[in-house]
C-alpha cells in the first residue's frame, strides 16, 4: 500500500467540504450493483463549532439521514463506512489513521449509524492515504462511488491531486463534486486538480449538495450521441460507433447508431468510468477524444458528421462493375476508400481525389463532396480494342496526357487476339515482331476509340 506525498503541499485552512468521487468500475455486461462508500473525516477540527452546532454533528446526522433514506428507497444499494483521523490524538500526527469501520454491503445503514455514535474526532486528516485504502474497499466490480466528507484539505503532506492521477491510472476515476464553507478565493483554486467546487453558506445548501451527488451516484448514466449534419442537426444515422477507454485504448462498447420513432438518437446506458474516445465509422472515420460523462445524468454528445453520397456511374453498364475507383485524401494522399463503379457510397463531406481505374486511369482532383445530396460522377463507357496478332508480337498502347505519352498497356501476343477496354480517345499502338527482332521492324498505328464501339486492329 502506498500514497502520494508532496512536501510542498500547503496545509490549508480547514473548512467543511463534501466530495463525491465517482469511482465507477463496472464494465459493459458486468455487475451493475451500486455501491457507496462513505469516507468521513474524523479529525479533531471536525469538533469545531459551525453555524450553531459543530461540523461532526452536522456531518454525522446528514450521513445517517442519507444512508437511511437510500436503504429505504432501494435496499439493493450496498453501503460502507471508512473513517480517518479518529483513532489517534492530534499530538501523535498519525498520518495512517484510517479504518474501514463498516464493510460495504446490503442493509448496513443501522450498523453505520450505530458506529457513528461511538466515534469522537481527534486526529489529523490523511485524505490521500485514505483514498488509496478506500479504493481497495470495493471487493467487486459494479457502479462504485466514494462520498468523501471533510472539513479541510490534506494536512499529512499527502497530495490528493497526485492521488487523482494514480487512481485514474488504476482505472478508478476521481471526479469529485466539492462543497466548501468559508474557503477564500485563493484556496478554492487548490481544488481545480481534484474536481468541481461548490460553495455552501449554510447547512441547507450542504444538504442540497449531498442530495445532488447521491442522486448522481445512484441514477443511471445515459448518453445520446448526435451525429450532426451540415446544418448542425442530428439527422445522420446507421453508422457504427466504437467507444474506447481513453486511457488504455480498450474497446468498451460497439453500437450501430439508430434513430427512434421520434427521429431522435437512441438513449444508451453507459458506464461513467473515466474518459472515452468515440469513433464514428464513417468514411473517413470521425473521432472525438477525451469525452467525460457526468454520472447519474443524461449526456448529449455531438459529432460533426455531415455526409454526402458518391454515385459512380459507368455509362452503358448495369449492375456491379469490376472496375474500381480509389478515393484519396487530397492533402495526404491516404486512401480513404476503394469503391466499385455503378455503386453508391456515403462519405464525410469535403474534398477528395478520385482515381478511376479504367484504361487509361481517370483522375478527378479535388472533387467537392457536397453534404446531404447524391454526388454523381458519370464515366464514359469504354470501347473495345481488338488486337489480332498474326505473329509473335510485342505490343504497347500509349496515351497522351498533359502533352506526354504514357504507357497504359503492354503484352506479348503470339498469334492470338486480345480485347482491351479503353476510354474514348486517341491511342498509339506500337508493335514489333519477336521473331524478327530489329528496330526497323517497329510499327505504330493511331486508333480512335469511341464509347461502346469495337475497333479491330490486325497486326
Amino acid at each position: 500500500m502506498y500514497y502520494c506525498v508532496n512536501h510542498r503541499q500547503p496545509i490549508l485552512k480547514k473548512n467543511l467540504l463534501l466530495v463525491l468521487l465517482c469511482c465507477s468500475i463496472a464494465a459493459f455486461g458486468q455487475d451493475d450493483t451500486r455501491r457507496i462508500l462513505i469516507l468521513l473525516d474524523g479529525s479533531g477540527s471536525m469538533m469545531d463549532n459551525w453555524k450553531g452546532t459543530n461540523k461532526w454533528l452536522l456531518a454525522k446526522d446528514l450521513v445517517s439521514q442519507t444512508i437511511d433514506s437510500i436503504q429505504r428507497s432501494d435496499p439493493s444499494v450496498e453501503i460502507g463506512l471508512r473513517v480517518f483521523g479518529h483513532q489517534s490524538p492530534r499530538a501523535l500526527k498519525d498520518c495512517k489513521d484510517s479504518k474501514l469501520e463498516v464493510p460495504i454491503g446490503k442493509n448496513t445503514a443501522a450498523g453505520i449509524i450505530e458506529r457513528l455514535e461511538s466515534i469522537t474526532p481527534q486526529g489529523h486528516t490523511p485524505i490521500a492515504y485514505s483514498l488509496f485504502l478506500a479504493a481497495g474497499d470495493f471487493t467487486s466490480q459494479g457502479i462504485n462511488s466514494i462520498i468523501l466528507i471533510t472539513d479541510g484539505i490534506e494536512n499529512c503532506e499527502g497530495d490528493p491531486c497526485a492521488s487523482t492521477s494514480a487512481l485514474t491510472d488504476k482505472r478508478i476515476t476521481l471526479k469529485p463534486f466539492i462543497i466548501g464553507i468559508g474557503i477564500d478565493a485563493a484556496e478554492k483554486n487548490m481544488f481545480d486538480c481534484v474536481g468541481t467546487y461548490y460553495d455552501a453558506t449554510d447547512s441547507i445548501q450542504f444538504k442540497n449538495a449531498m442530495d445532488v451527488v447521491v442522486s448522481q451516484a445512484l441514477n443511471n448514466t445515459t448518453a445520446q450521441i448526435n451525429l450532426l449534419d451540415a446544418f448542425g442537426q442530428p439527422t445522420q444515422t446507421n453508422v457504427e460507433l466504437t467507444l474506447y477507454d481513453a486511457f488504455s485504448g480498450v474497446v468498451r462498447y460497439h453500437f450501430v447508431h439508430s434513430l427512434n420513432a421520434k427521429n431522435e438518437p437512441d438513449t444508451l446506458l453507459i458506464d461513467p468510468l473515466g474518459k472515452y474516445d468515440i469513433v464514428a465509422h464513417t468514411t473517413p472515420p470521425v473521432a472525438r477524444k477525451g469525452v467525460e460523462l457526468l454520472p447519474g445524468r443524461h449526456n448529449i454528445i455531438g459529432l460533426n458528421t455531415p455526409q454526402g453520397d458518391l454515385q459512380l456511374y459507368e455509362k452503358g453498364k448495369f449492375g456491379l462493375s469490376e472496375k474500381q475507383c480509389i478515393v484519396r485524401n487530397p492533402s495526404t494522399g491516404e486512401i480513404v476508400y476503394v469503391q466499385n463503379l455503378n455503386t453508391t457510397h456515403t462519405y464525410i463531406s469535403g474534398n477528395y481525389d478520385l482515381e478511376v481505374l479504367t484504361l487509361p486511369v481517370l483522375f478527378i482532383e479535388d472533387y467537392d463532396m457536397r453534404p446531404s445530396v447524391v454526388n454523381k460522377v458519370d464515366i464514359d463507357q469504354s470501347g473495345i480494342l481488338s488486337i489480332n496478332a498474326t505473329d509473335n508480337m510485342q505490343v504497347t498502347i500509349l496515351y497522351q496526357r498533359n502533352g506526354k505519352l504514357e504507357k497504359i498497356w503492354e503484352s506479348g501476343l503470339n498469334k492470338e487476339i486480345a480485347s482491351i477496354e479503353l476510354l474514348p480517345g486517341e491511342y498509339t499502338v506500337v508493335y514489333r515482331s519477336n521473331t524478327r527482332k530489329s528496330t526497323e521492324n517497329t510499327r505504330e498505328k493511331i486508333v480512335q476509340m469511341k464509347s461502346g464501339k469495337t475497333y479491330v486492329l490486325k497486326i
